[in-house]
C-alpha cells in the first residue's frame, strides 16, 4: 500500500498547472482614433467583453480617471478629450487590476457582486472577497431642442453669420436663418434641421 506522501505526490502530478498573474487574460490593445476633440476607443466592447465587465462601467472608469465626459456608442466607447493610446491603455490596465484581477491568487476568473451597499469582487478561482468601490456611468442628456422642424417661430437676428445668414437664437439654442441679412429685424422662420445645439431655418412670409 502506498504512503500517503506517495499518494500526494501521484495526485498533484495528474492536475493541471495552476496559472496565476493573470497569464492567460489577453486583454486586447485599445484601438484608438481621433475624432476631433473626442478621442473614439473602436474596440470597447471588446475589451470589455475579455475582462467579463459591462461597457459602461469600464467607460465610466476612463472617464473618471482620465477626467472628461465618457459616452458609449456601441461597439466604440467615445471620451470628450484628446487623449494618447499610452494614457487609455494605462488606464484599462489599472481598471484591469483594481476590477477585475484576484489579489490573493491573482487570477481573472472574478465577477463583481452588490451586497448591500458593499460591492465585492469575489474570485471564482479561490473564493478571495474583498470591496470595491463602483460608480455607475451616467451618459450626460442631450439638451432638448426647442424647436422642431417643420414649425415656424418668430425669431429676431441678433447677428450675421461668416456666410452671411442671419443668427438667432430660442431659448440659448442657436439658430442660423438663411436670407436673414439685416441685425434686429425681427422675421418669421421656418426650420428645416436641427443638429446637436444648432438649427437651421428659412424665411417664411
Amino acid at each position: 500500500m502506498e504512503s500517503y506522501d506517495a499518494l500526494l505526490t501521484r495526485a498533484k502530478s495528474l492536475l493541471p498547472p495552476v496559472q496565476v498573474g493573470g497569464e492567460r487574460l489577453q486583454v486586447p490593445e485599445p484601438d484608438v482614433m481621433g475624432d476631433g476633440k473626442n478621442t473614439v476607443i473602436r474596440n470597447l466592447q471588446e475589451i470589455a467583453s475579455v475582462l467579463r465587465r459591462e461597457p459602461a462601467h469600464l467607460i465610466g472608469y476612463l472617464a473618471r480617471e482620465l477626467g472628461c465626459p465618457g459616452v458609449l456608442d456601441l461597439p466604440r466607447g467615445v471620451l470628450k478629450s484628446r487623449l494618447s493610446k499610452e494614457q487609455i491603455a494605462q488606464r484599462i490596465r489599472d481598471y484591469t487590476e483594481k476590477y477585475v484581477i484576484c489579489s490573493e491568487c491573482k487570477r481573472p476568473d472574478t465577477h463583481l457582486n452588490k451586497d448591500g451597499r458593499l460591492t465585492l469582487l469575489i474570485c471564482e478561482a479561490c473564493g478571495a472577497q474583498r470591496p470595491v468601490t463602483v460608480r455607475r456611468v451616467i451618459e450626460p442628456e442631450r439638451p432638448k431642442a426647442p424647436v422642431v422642424v417643420g414649425e415656424v417661430y418668430r425669431l429676431t437676428i441678433e447677428d450675421l453669420g461668416r456666410r452671411g445668414d442671419g443668427v438667432a437664437k430660442k431659448e440659448g439654442f442657436v439658430i442660423f436663418v438663411t436670407g436673414a441679412t439685416t441685425r434686429g429685424a425681427t422675421i418669421n422662420a421656418k426650420i428645416t434641421k436641427v443638429l446637436g445645439n444648432n438649427a437651421y431655418a428659412v424665411i417664411q412670409p
